[in-house]
């Protein structure tokens, strides 16, 4: 995957819809505007991750941990990871992309595990 593609990822997933919580004085499109455009600005060159953990491992950690995982953007210590093979999206925090750890969910909303 190159960040072209990456890009292009995020790009559908928040066309299909964001669950995101709005704050008060903004309207939904106009926040969703705002963090698409963070999110997008926080996009790298797709690296290959190693989900070594999770907060809530009972959710979808074993399916990351089996499976081919991208981070593809990053802010900080919190990567946004994609599955490689599929529209999924998870949040994953760590220093270094061989020990990452997962919030432990996931979903095909980029937006709303960037913001969770």
């Amino acid at each position: 995957m190159t960040k072209s593609e990456a890009i292009n990822k995020i790009k559908s997933s928040i066309a299909e819809g964001a669950q995101l919580i709005t704050p008060e004085g903004k309207n939904y499109e106009e926040h969703l505007a705002e963090v698409s455009q963070v999110l997008l600005a926080h996009v790298i060159e797709p690296i290959p991750v190693v989900v070594t953990s999770a907060c809530f491992p009972e959710h979808d950690y074993e399916k990351y941990r089996k499976s081919n995982v991208l981070a593809i953007a990053k802010k900080g210590n919190s990567w946004l990871l994609t599955l490689a093979s599929e529209n999924e999206f998870a949040l994953g925090f760590g220093e270094k992309p061989d020990n990452i750890m997962m919030h432990g969910f996931s979903s095909p909303d980029a937006i709303g595990e960037w913001c969770a």
